[in-house]
């Protein structure tokens, strides 16, 4: 019962940023204060968080990402926990390079980051639990 409720919290978790992005988006087209915030946040990560190198070393930690989590698959290490966070890695990539022009672009890519974020943890406390199980 309580991994359960774990599992929910979790995916509630990590689904609440993507969840808050869509909203914004769909809010930047209804409402001008709205649209004036994203455009500000827009302005704001794009000198701090979100400057040319970042965004390319954010790439590149995709991309390793999914490599990693493919060789995990292979490995037959992880199952459906690692299946999930290769697909978000891929999803990411393909955001990051194609989906610059919404307004609410910044905001999707840390939701995206922060999914990736809670899935590498996930990752590990599998992996970990099941290594410790194995050697008990």
């Amino acid at each position: 019962m309580i991994k359960k409720i774990t599992y929910l919290l979790v995916f509630l978790l990590q689904f609440s940023g993507i969840i808050l992005a869509i909203v914004l988006e769909n809010l930047s087209s209804k409402k001008m204060g709205v649209a004036r915030y994203l455009t500000y946040k827009k302005q704001e990560f794009e000198s701090t968080l979100f400057t040319p190198f970042i965004v390319h070393l954010l790439m590149y930690l995709l991309i390793v990402g999914t490599i990693v989590c493919l060789a995990l698959l292979l490995l037959k290490k992880g199952g459906g926990v690692v299946l999930f966070a290769a697909l978000v890695n891929i999803i990411g990539i393909i955001f990051i390079r194609f989906e610059k022009e919404l307004q609410a672009y910044h905001f999707f890519v840390l939701g995206i980051l922060i999914v990736l974020v809670i899935q590498y943890v996930w990752i590990m406390y599998f992996y970990f639990r099941k290594r410790r199980s194995a050697t008990k």
